[in-house]
């Protein structure tokens, strides 16, 4: 992995683009910006959708929000393949959340762990994922939505540790992810901890724009 970690702001954009090498990326915005789902979306369609897998990690919604967000901020075809694992949600098929025939084509596979607090039932399954992805030409993405949700459940060490594997894992299989988390929800020392784990942070500023830091 290529440390690109900074302890200071560095840089702005209104839509951040992580260096090469940075295979994950902590993006610090209030829950119900917009900001922070439009640039979910930039960095999840990285690649064209024929060439990009697409992992969701979602702990504040289901799989028709997953898609619905897809749908908002690229306005494309899903990508090759999706992975969505949600919280509490009972498993569904793939046409019972796609919407119209170009979702329908994509191999959409859901499935899910009863309780957000199960850390390691969450790890297993998106490790299987990643594992069944690692050989394919694709460019694997992972969108993890939200620490802070994951943080009412379990504590600080529990989320350490559960994404210092899971960083490793995301890292040794070539793919690339970013994590969504509410800044204003955590205090300073939770943020310097969990920052730690990844290779950039952004966070985004009053004026709307996002700072490296």
């Amino acid at each position: 992995m290529v440390s690109t970690k900074h302890d200071e702001a560095v840089d702005t954009a209104s839509t951040p683009t992580p260096p090469a090498g940075a295979s994950s990326v902590l993006l610090l915005a209030p829950s119900l910006d917009s900001a922070g789902e439009e640039t979910c979306g930039h960095l999840c369609s990285a690649a064209v959708p024929a060439d990009l897998n697409l992992l969701s990690v979602t702990l504040t919604g289901g799989a028709d929000d997953v898609l619905d967000r897809w749908r908002r901020t690229v306005d494309r075809d899903l990508p090759a393949e999706v992975g969505i694992i949600t919280v509490g949600e009972a498993t569904r098929s793939a046409a019972a959340v796609a919407a119209d025939e170009s979702m329908a084509a994509s191999d959409v596979k859901i499935t899910s762990v009863s309780n957000p607090s199960d850390l390691t039932g969450l790890g297993i399954k998106t490790s299987q994922c990643l594992s069944a992805w690692e050989d394919s030409d694709n460019e694997t993405v992972v969108c993890f939505d939200s620490l802070t949700t994951l943080l009412q459940f379990a504590e600080v060490r529990r989320v350490f540790q559960f994404l210092h594997v899971l960083t490793k894992r995301i890292d040794s299989t070539g793919a690339t992810a970013h994590f969504h988390m509410d800044p204003e929800a955590h205090d300073q020392q939770t943020k310097a901890t969990l920052k730690s784990l990844f290779d950039v942070t952004y966070e985004l500023a009053p004026d709307g724009e996002w700072r490296q830091i």
